[in-house]
């Protein structure tokens, strides 16, 4: 692994997660789901070529956060959250609304609990300056 080219190791993680994400979904089990997202996360954006991926993981780091936020685990939840938000292409307030709103919701609520005011801020203006709807900018 050690020897392996860093772009080399973050397709590894990718092909790696991306495989588990099949059993996470058949078994329902959240561990599988963590440690799917995880990797994928380790993968980071730069290994995707498919924009379809991007909303995939994305929202597998939307359901990790929330698991993660039932458990009180709000600084695993931020991370996955914020991760889901680094997988958002460019445009993704057009493309994906829902699920931006969502992660930069959930990444809001969790900032004050982690103490990350600077976070709770920005994801907040965010929401505010892209909400398409009153209800939207009260979450």
């Amino acid at each position: 692994y050690n020897m392996m080219r860093p772009e080399d190791r973050c397709l590894f993680h990718f092909k790696y997660g991306m495989a588990l994400v099949a059993c996470t979904i058949e078994s329902n089990d959240d561990g599988m789901l963590f440690t799917a997202t995880n990797q994928l996360n380790l993968g980071g954006p730069q290994a995707i070529k498919d924009a379809q991926h991007s909303a995939l993981i994305a929202n597998l780091n939307f359901t990790a956060g929330k698991k993660a936020m039932e458990m009180s685990d709000f600084r695993t939840a931020y991370n996955f959250f914020d991760n889901g938000i680094s997988f958002l292409r460019k445009g993704h307030w057009r493309t994906e609304y829902d699920l931006s709103l969502k992660l930069f919701v959930n990444a809001a609520k969790c900032a004050p609990f982690i103490g990350n005011i600077v976070s709770l801020k920005y994801l907040s203006q965010q929401v505010l300056s892209f909400g398409n709807s009153f209800e939207d900018k009260l979450e």
